[in-house]
């Protein structure tokens, strides 16, 4: 059984901040999806894909990864839960001072790596 969304939404900071207006960069963005011309050319919001759609491994961005790993610095891994005080403290920004929820211990965070477009 589902809970009303009422009792799921606890008082945040967010709760009573008004909507910002429509960013007019991303209005770039919706302006190119909706325009049918088949030789559109996207110089918005975005990454740079080619004649393909495919975002290149660029030059530049080969040649400094090159250089960064001709340093030789160890890399290291991350807790597999991530970092606590991070996790907690979107929690507490998220769900608010005194949550119910992060009393009972019933939120989660989870930290993960951004996929690629595919």
């Amino acid at each position: 059984m589902n809970a009303p969304a009422a009792a799921l939404t606890p008082a945040t900071i967010f709760a009573n901040i008004e909507l910002a207006p429509k960013d007019p960069i991303l209005g770039v963005t919706e302006a190119f999806v909706a325009d049918k011309n088949p030789s559109k050319v996207n110089l918005g919001v975005g990454v740079y894909c080619d004649d393909n759609g495919k975002v290149p491994f660029l030059e530049c961005v080969r040649r400094a990864e090159a250089q960064l790993v001709a340093k030789g610095t160890p890399k290291s891994y991350l807790p597999i839960d991530g970092i606590a005080t991070y996790d907690q403290a979107v929690q507490l920004l998220l769900l608010g001072e005194g949550s119910p929820l992060m009393a009972a211990k019933r939120a989660v965070t989870v930290q993960a790596l951004a996929a690629p477009a595919a």
